[in-house]
Parts: structure tokens; sequence; C-alpha cells
């Protein structure tokens, strides 16, 4: 019996010696099995990193790249409005884009990469660009950080990994150094006596504050109507005669949009060569026409001479669609503000859309 019992204890022990070795095999092969997906765990972490890095480093060149071909295309078109020589716009415009940097690097335009040409702003507020379009007006520049540019491509960190070694980015830019004469059409009609008369001034002296702050050039006539009309401020670039003129102007009498048009197109008809000024007239009013001819017949003559008319209605009682008339057949828009907070708001978003410099 104590045999028995011996040799069944040391069967047990084996077994149990065995079954231990079997575990430890099946952790091994576990920890072996886990360290391989670790191992591959990393391996596909750090691919994805160096993917995130280049992409990320793509993303900055491309950026660097747009901010110094506009400011290259800029800088030429402000030097050709200024002495209407390519050759000079060209060297300026690869001077600036020298002191930009794209991944480290100046960027370098070669001059074949400068286009010349026209651009004329379409109903929409976008500018259509002609090349070769006379007088010249515009200035497209081509950014390049390709293998055929003076810079070269961008070299990628990780490059080796993805089987691509650089980035080749590329961009244009056109910008439109646009000279303006602006010839402002207010209503000081008796039913703009008061409140709406102060909003009126409050407005255009935003407007003249706003266009002060842009970089284009303007000059802003001033002409006004009840009943008839006068021409109130000549065409001018010191625009606090505009404000003064303002706030000169008497208030009372009927309404003739049509006079005040025309008083504004005698205004324009002193203005600067057409050439090379777009010229733009605005026209207010927040009643009826009751007085005179016709206002689309004068937007009629003003749009044939290349005047472009936006109109801006003024309250409840404002002749909403005579005025739309007359911006659709002058190839402006048409605004309406239902009380000052909007008046104000209107000449602010005219003022900066008259002052667009980058058209592309």
């Amino acid at each position: 019996m104590t045999c028995l019992s011996k040799l069944e204890s040391s069967g047990d022990e084996s077994n149990a010696s065995l079954k231990l070795k079997r575990d430890q095999r099946k952790g091994n092969r576990r920890k072996g099995a886990m360290l391989y997906l670790i191992l591959i765990m990393m391996i596909g972490f750090m691919i994805a990193v160096a993917f995130s890095v280049d992409i990320a480093h793509m993303h900055l060149a491309r950026t660097e790249l747009r901010s110094a071909t506009d400011a290259a295309a800029k800088a030429a078109a402000i030097e050709l409005s200024i002495t209407l020589d390519p050759d000079l716009a060209v060297t300026r415009g690869q001077e600036i884009a020298a002191a930009n940097t794209v991944n480290g690097e100046p960027l370098q335009v070669r001059a074949d990469e400068f286009v010349f040409g026209r651009s004329r702003e379409l109903n929409s507020g976008k500018f259509d660009f002609t090349v070769g379009g006379v007088p010249s007006n515009s200035v497209q520049v081509d950014g390049k950080r390709t293998s055929g540019s003076l810079s070269g491509p961008v070299p990628l960190f990780f490059g080796n990994i993805f089987g691509v070694n650089a980035f080749e980015p590329e961009t244009t830019a056109t910008a439109t150094y646009i000279e303006r004469d602006i010839v402002l059409v207010v209503d000081r009609s008796g039913s703009m006596q008061g409140q709406k008369f102060a909003d009126l001034v409050t407005a255009i002296d935003v407007f003249v504050a706003t266009l002060d702050g842009t970089p284009v050039e303007e000059q802003v006539g001033l002409a006004s109507y009840n009943d008839f009309a006068t021409e109130d401020v000549e065409l001018t670039g010191d625009l606090t005669e505009i404000t003064d003129g303002m706030r000169a102007l008497p208030v009372g009498g009927f309404t003739s949009i049509s006079r005040g048009m025309a008083a504004g197109a005698a205004i324009m008809d002193r203005s600067r060569n057409p050439d090379f000024v777009e010229r733009t007239l605005i026209v207010m009013t927040d009643g009826n026409h009751n007085r005179g001819p016709e206002p689309s017949t004068v937007a009629t003559t003003l749009a044939a001479d290349g005047v472009v008319i936006h109109t801006i209605t003024f309250g409840r009682d404002a002749d909403k669609r005579r005025m739309r008339d007359v911006a659709t057949i002058g190839g402006g828009r048409t605004f309406h503000a239902d009380d000052g907070a909007d008046l104000i708001e209107i000449y602010r978003e005219i003022a900066l859309t008259l002052s667009t410099m980058m058209t592309q």
C-alpha cells in the first residue's frame, strides 16, 4: 500500500512538472507574440509620426510660398503704377520675393514668371485678368518651389521612407494696383431732415476713414440733391473736404435722383485718365424720385462712359426697385439700410471693396 502511494505521488509530481513546462512554453510564446506585436505597432507609430511631420512641413511650405508670392505681386503692381516700367516692376517684385523665405530659404522668381496684363472688375466684385491687356494695371506672379525653379524643391524629412524625397508646391498671385475716382451722390431732400441726415453724415465719416486706411490711392468728390442738385466738392485726395462738405449741406425740398446723378457725372467728367483709374458713382436716397428725368437715363449714359454705379436705399420709404435698376445698368451693386447702423456698415463695406488689391 505504501509503495503504491509513492508511485502515485511520483506520477502526480511528474504530470505537474510537465504541465508547468507546457505553461512556461505557452507563456514564452505569448510574450514573443506580444513583443512582435509591440514592435509592429511601434514601427507603424513611427511611420505615422514621420508622415505627420512631413505633412505639416508641406503645409507650412505651401503657406510660406503663397505669402511670398502675394508680396511679390503686390510690390510689382505698386512699382508698375508708379513708374509704368515693367522691368522695374519685375526687379522690385524679385526683391520682395527674396525678402520672404520658403522653408528657410529666400524665394527666387525668374523674370519670365512675372506676367503683365489688365484686370477689370466684374459685377460680382471679382476681377478678370487679361494677359497682355493694355494699359497694364496688373501683375501675375508664378511662385514655385519645383525641380525646375530657381529655388528648387522643398526637401522632406522622411522622404526615403515613402520613396518621395521632395515636395514641389506652386502658386499664382495676381495684384492690381487700383486708383479710383469716387463721387458720392447724397440725398438732402426734406425727408432726410433730423436723425436721418445725422446718420448719413456719420456714415460718410466712416467711409472716408476706411478709405484713409487702405493702400489704394483714391480721389473723392461730392454731389447732393433735393429737387435740384449741386456739385459740392470736386475730386480731391484731401478727404476732410468731403466730411466738411457734408456738414455744410442744407436739407429740404423734393427729390430728383437723376439731377443728383447728373451733378455727380459732371464732377466725374473732370476725373483722371480712365485708362488707369476706376471710376465709381455711389448714389444714395431715402425716398422716391419725383422731379426731373428718369434716373435710368442718366445711368445709361454713365455706364456707356465706363462708370460703375452702386446704389443705396435708406429707410422703408426708399424706392428700392428704381435704385436696383440703376445699379444693374451701372454694373454695380445695390444696398438697403433699414437704419443708421445699417447705413454705416454699408458705406464701410463699399469702401473696403473699392480698396481691393489682391485680385486672384
